[in-house]
């Protein structure tokens, strides 16, 4: 087969330039020393005037875009490059461009791109940076209080180390089913699973789990989890879970709705084949954790009752925390 005519091998590198220039959103313009365009090269469908060539920037351009782009170009004439940066109407949406000019022997020429798909990464990028920032915060914040309090209620450092150990461990372990889901939150039953594993992989065995698996939020998901593993913890330690023969934990929530007000989901946590007196002489029951801190984090109530043969929690968490 024979090469094509150098003509025809011309017209096809420049069919190729222009794809290329295309699909990377770029366009070409060259300008005379008098601004008229003479050469116009895969003007964008939204330029406002796309018949180009033999005209000046006022002619093609809004007034506010033209000055500065005659601007520019004057002081590119002078030996001076430049770039500006400019808006256009696309419907209802606007499209960002940036414009370079480079001098030559004949005029000045410029190379447009399309911005507008990068500058959209950029502002969600720092959108994303902004709110991990408020989120690592929101964590130290839970940390520090958690030490803080863990510690004013621990007899020796073995004591705290421990407790605040698997605290953290249960953040930590929440942490990363939030970061999963892209920052929406995790589910109820979900969240359940994963704490309760963590205090004892044999817990699921003698634990019940029922109702609602609505999606929590960010906020909710951090101190519901940490009430989870103070709840199991504690049933292993000195509660139903704490013994050969173990009695029975079963976890039940629901969405309730009052006439007139937004749901709230009731999260409830019962134990029951517990030695009552054993746990109400023992002083790390983490009742802190769950009648104050939880319940005042997600912006709910709270009631945590021994009784004589059963533990029992419950939890308000109001609508703004989830979604069914």
């Amino acid at each position: 087969m024979s090469a094509p005519p150098p003509d025809r091998q011309m017209q096809m590198r420049l069919d190729a330039l222009s794809a290329g220039l295309r699909e990377g959103g770029v366009f070409v313009l060259h300008q005379d020393f008098d601004h008229r365009f003479d050469l116009v090269e895969n003007p964008p469908a939204l330029w406002p005037q796309r018949v180009m060539l033999g005209r000046v920037e006022a002619d093609v351009l809004p007034a506010e875009i033209a000055a500065a782009f005659a601007d520019a170009v004057e002081r590119c004439r002078q030996g001076q490059e430049g770039t500006i940066t400019f808006e256009l109407g696309d419907g209802l949406r606007r499209r960002h461009f940036e414009a370079h000019m480079l001098p030559d022997e004949t005029g000045v020429t410029t190379i447009v791109t399309d911005t507008t798909e990068e500058r959209a990464r950029d502002i969600a990028v720092a959108s994303l940076l902004r709110e991990v920032s408020h989120r690592s915060k929101n964590l130290l914040a839970i940390v520090q209080s958690v030490a803080m309090q863990t510690a004013h209620h621990s007899d020796n450092i073995k004591d705290f180390l421990d407790r605040f150990r698997g605290r953290l461990h249960a953040l930590s372990s929440t942490q990363d089913l939030v970061t999963e889901s892209n920052w929406r939150g995790t589910y109820l039953q979900s969240l359940i699973a994963s704490q309760l594993i963590r205090v004892g992989p044999s817990v699921l065995a003698n634990v019940r789990v029922t109702g609602e698996n609505p999606l929590l939020g960010p906020n909710a998901s951090l101190h519901i989890g940490l009430a989870i593993h103070e709840l199991g913890a504690n049933a292993i330690l000195h509660g139903a879970l704490a013994n050969g023969d173990p009695g029975q934990v079963w976890i039940d929530a629901k969405v309730v709705n009052e006439p007139g007000q937004p749901a709230d989901l009731v999260i409830e946590w019962q134990e029951t084949g517990i030695d009552a007196e054993r746990i109400r002489h023992e002083p790390h029951f983490g009742m802190l954790v769950l009648e104050r801190i939880v319940p005042l984090s997600v912006g709910g109530t709270a009631d945590f009752n021994i009784e004589a043969d059963s533990v029992r929690y419950r939890l308000v968490v109001p609508s703004d925390q989830f979604e069914t």
